[in-house]
């Protein structure tokens, strides 16, 4: 791919989940995150504009998650247990269908300075 272009946001998230890592935090206190997404494409597929998403669009759908993620515990918003790892899965999945090409999302825990990134999945027979 020749190009990566980023979209971020940034909101505030109260995991619910306790951890020897959170003992710090009071339970129930929310933590600053970054969601950043990513999306490859290649020079031949630019517009006659010279762009290839709209990035005003992503900015939205973003600002859609970082509303709802911000919204409530996200113990009570998702059937899982919400870790990084498995709520970047499922932005990704959920994103996916709306923004073509989508390479990544990305969480970053900005209180504690982890950065969890779900890849889009490499296809059988397509080299990484």
């Amino acid at each position: 791919m020749a190009y990566t272009v980023e979209v971020e946001r940034r909101f505030r998230a109260r995991q619910g989940l306790t951890a020897a890592v959170r003992s710090v935090l009071a339970p129930g206190e929310d933590v600053p995150v970054l969601l950043r997404i990513g999306v490859d494409f290649e020079d031949a597929q630019l517009t006659g504009r010279g762009w290839f998403f709209d990035t005003d669009v992503a900015g939205d759908l973003l600002d859609k998650c970082c509303a709802e993620l911000a919204g409530a515990v996200w113990t009570s918003l998702f059937p899982f247990r919400p870790t990084f790892e498995l709520v970047a899965r499922d932005l990704y999945e959920r994103l996916a269908a709306g923004i073509p090409q989508l390479a990544f999302v990305e969480l970053r825990d900005e209180a504690f300075g982890t950065v969890t990134r779900y890849h889009r999945p490499v296809d059988v027979g397509e080299s990484p």
